[in-house]
């Protein structure tokens, strides 16, 4: 186990399997799909037999990516995926419970790249870099590394990661460096316009209207500090939307005025899902911790048990107490 290794450290060890299989997390975001995509298509590129997949579908929003068409929905690594000259890669995934079951396995080679801080270094190989925008940056700098060529399908899903996670370059994490991979991408060929249109001009009717209930249910603490809302799950099925189309309503819970703090409440099946979004200096990652949740200091996440109604009125009194002193 080694807690961080070098990224010409992992490029010699998986040059040397035949067969790469790469895992994202669950529900998967651009960053996830796009470093996945990426890698996929590197992994073509140096002859290698390739697999990917997630415990998700991919989100409708990213079918533009190469090699979308080929990802498996999956609870568990196949055994067939597994071996002395085999590599399993988990991108953009902090903790294996997060990611299909079965990747921690002694014969096979763990190769965990990542850049949130609360990783947990599950990987034979770990690379994990909390000052990078996105896990597309590290595999950005991975494929440099390696002195390989980057084929430029690859070059979509680098550039799919760094916008989404950097909210096209307005969050905190976005960096001199971001733009400058940017630059490169572009400069390159890839159109910004389209995959912008892709991504964030590509919402549904039903997915508009789900945004609807979002923002008519919206309320605030008493300090205005904070903003929350939830969706039923007979939102989505009165509305014919998917759990997808209600990214991105949490983000614009925060640009409520005076908000530094939103939260959005989705009722599943036997759990309620929290994200969690903050301003710059406020962390929201302590707050998802407190129900065994975890990722960014500006965009967090968790679970709690059912009831919709007792799960929205513990979040609301938790962020009462917590924008006291913010």
């Amino acid at each position: 186990m080694n807690d961080q290794a070098t990224l010409k450290d992992i490029f010699k060890a998986i040059e040397k399997k035949d067969t790469w299989a790469i895992f994202v997390h669950e529900r998967p975001d651009g960053d996830a799909i796009g470093s996945g995509s990426a890698f996929y298509c590197w992994g073509i590129e140096m002859g290698k037999k390739c697999s990917w997949g997630g415990t998700h579908p991919v989100p409708k929003v990213y079918d533009f990516l190469p090699y979308v068409n080929v990802y498996q929905v999956l609870e568990t690594v196949p055994d067939q995926l597994k071996g002395p000259d085999k590599a399993i890669i988990v991108l953009d995934t902090s903790s294996p419970s997060r990611c299909v079951s079965g990747i921690e396995d002694d014969l096979t080679l763990i190769v965990n790249i990542d850049h949130h801080v609360d990783n947990r270094r599950f990987g034979h190989l770990n690379y994990v870099d909390p000052a990078s925008c996105a896990t597309a940056e590290i595999l950005w700098d991975l494929f440099k590394e390696s002195g390989r060529s980057m084929p430029k399908d690859a070059l979509l899903g680098i550039y799919t990661g760094i916008i989404t996670d950097t909210g096209h370059f307005t969050y905190s994490n976005t960096t001199s460096k971001a733009h400058a991979i940017a630059h490169d991408i572009l400069s390159a060929g890839i159109n910004p316009e389209q995959i912008f249109r892709h991504i964030y001009a590509n919402r549904s009717l039903a997915g508009s209207k789900l945004w609807g209930y979002a923002f008519m249910r919206a309320s605030s603490t008493s300090n205005g500090k904070a903003v929350i809302s939830w969706l039923k799950l007979e939102d989505f099925e009165k509305l014919g939307a998917d759990s997808y189309d209600s990214e991105g309503i949490v983000n614009q819970l925060l640009y409520v005025r005076g908000a530094k703090i939103s939260a959005l409440l989705t009722e599943g099946e036997d759990e309620v899902r929290v994200s969690f979004r903050s301003i710059t200096g406020v962390s929201v990652r302590e707050l998802a911790q407190r129900w065994d949740g975890g990722g960014h200091p500006q965009a967090a996440a968790c679970k709690l048990c059912p009831p919709l109604e007792r799960a929205v009125e513990t979040v609301l009194q938790t962020l009462e107490e917590y924008t006291k002193d913010v």
